[in-house]
């Protein structure tokens, strides 16, 4: 009796292990929920990662997932489903599988290049569990650029003090969502000054993006941010942007438009029915640049601002605007002009243009403050590289209001005296551009005797393109009253 009931306990046990062995197989685990990137990449024992732009799966809980890919200049974007096998993922798209072998916190799969199989290895991205405490006058924020192919440029900042006190420091710059992808969206990050006087800042939150089947369906980029009093569909706004948006893949024929939002990071919604407010075929012949990096400041911190913005025909354009009903039909610019550059020169001492300007008014000092870029390459191109090294602060002075500075801009009739440049020996960087002035949220300066500036920087030449080597540097110049 003994030995019937030990082998009907062995039995039963090896039918609970077979069950429970078959119910292993069929079940599928709890999704990743996580983005992984190119590691490395390797064909015949030889690395070819420098061959791909980007690779990338991000897995959603839902069992979606988003793959791209950029190899040898040619671009694949998948919107897939997968199952999580245990030790695999499987990724579905248009009837094709890939596979994924499932390591730790790696995922390995293979690139079929015609008759070259390469083996590719993804690595979980993690967010870090320190928190970074950074100087102003260093690179403020951003991905390791020897691992990753992101880029940082052309912000807008805006500083106040919270409701406890803080000191905190908007800051809306261009970016890009996905790794590798060259495409143009609106980020935004939040700094809050610590009582050593470091910055922290928060993570990357994309705000803005290009919406499909609009003028701004390739790009957004190159924000400007202000606040006051906007009216659009029946709805009262305290935050209006303006930035660049374009349908090109050369990206010409790039236009200005604006967004309005009731908080910095939105939602941000964009003034469909006046945009752009600045169309490409107002300033340019097509396949011209176009207008766009803007620059706003309020007039009476409500709704009357002065836009200004790069243009194929006129340099640095200057309009006045009245935002305070974005719903009126027959609005438009009260005055067009150009920029006028008397007294600018760069850090060679010779006369030139100020470019991709940011503008701020401080009223202590009565001065209107342009900050922007020199046109020079000093040192000289090393690769084929876009943008400058040096930016330049300077002002134009007896400037009582902003009514004042509307008046005198309109005239043409101006000098500006330079402040200082931001080059290479303050960042370390040798390309320098595409700034933006620290300012009040109406576009003002906050502290007259120390003006905080922030470039974005660059290498002259880098393995991949030089665009993922653009960060955001902080810069202070003491001035003297």
């Amino acid at each position: 009796m003994k030995k019937f009931l030990s082998c009907t306990l062995v039995v039963a046990l090896l039918l609970t292990l077979l069950l429970s062995c078959f119910a292993c197989g069929d079940k599928t685990e709890p999704p990743f929920n996580a983005k992984y990137t190119l590691q490395s990449a390797t064909a015949n024992g030889k690395s070819v990662k420098k061959d791909f732009q980007t690779y990338s799966i991000e897995l959603f809980e839902d069992g979606t997932a988003k793959v791209f890919i950029s190899y040898l200049g040619l671009m694949e974007s998948r919107s897939s489903t997968y199952v999580n096998k245990g030790t695999s993922i499987v990724e579905s798209y248009m009837g094709k599988d890939y596979t994924y072998r499932a390591e730790g916190d790696t995922l390995t799969t293979t690139y079929i290049d015609y008759d070259k199989t390469v083996t590719v290895v993804l690595k979980k991205e993690t967010a870090g569990d320190k928190v970074e405490e950074v100087d102003f006058e260093s690179v403020l924020f951003g991905e390791d650029m020897t691992q990753t192919k992101f880029f940082n440029y052309c912000p807008a900042i805006i500083t106040e003090t919270d409701e406890n006190g803080n000191e905190v420091m908007h800051i809306w710059f261009c970016t890009n969502k996905d790794d590798g992808l060259i495409m143009d969206h609106i980020g935004y990050r939040k700094g809050v000054k610590q009582a050593n006087g470091k910055w922290i800042f928060s993570e990357l939150q994309i705000v803005m993006q290009p919406t499909p089947d609009t003028w701004d369906a390739r790009h957004t980029c190159d924000p400007a941010v202000i606040k006051g009093e906007f009216q659009y569909q029946g709805e009262k706004y305290c935050y209006l942007m303006a930035y660049l948006g374009c349908v090109t893949e050369d990206y010409s024929n790039n236009e200005t438009g604006i967004a309005v939002a009731n908080s910095p990071v939105g939602p941000w919604v964009k003034v469909d029915t006046l945009n752009p407010i600045v169309p490409w075929a107002d300033e340019c012949q097509p396949g011209q640049w176009g207008t766009g990096m803007p620059a706003l400041i309020s007039i009476d911190k409500k709704g009357e601002v002065l836009l200004t913005y790069q243009s194929s025909k006129r340099g640095t354009g200057v309009q006045r605007w009245d935002f305070s009903n974005l719903d009126d039909p027959t609005l438009k610019a009260q005055f067009n002009v150009s920029l006028t550059h008397k007294g600018i020169y760069n850090s060679a001492n010779i006369k030139c243009n100020v470019g991709i300007p940011d503008f701020a008014f401080d009223p202590e000092t009565n001065r209107l403050y342009v900050f922007g870029v020199t046109n020079e390459k000093n040192p000289p191109d090393e690769t084929k590289t876009l943008v400058n090294s040096h930016c330049v602060l300077a002002y134009i002075e007896n400037i009582g209001s902003m009514e004042e500075a509307c008046t005198v801009l309109q005239s043409g009739n101006y000098t500006w005296n330079v402040v200082g440049y931001v080059g290479p020996a303050d960042t370390g960087f040798e390309r320098n551009h595409n700034p933006g002035i620290v300012r009040d949220c109406y576009g003002y300066i906050p502290e007259s005797e120390k003006i905080g500036v922030v470039v974005a920087t660059g290498h002259n030449s880098w393995d991949n393109e030089n665009i993922f080597t653009y960060r955001l540097h902080g810069h202070y110049f003491d001035i003297n009253l």
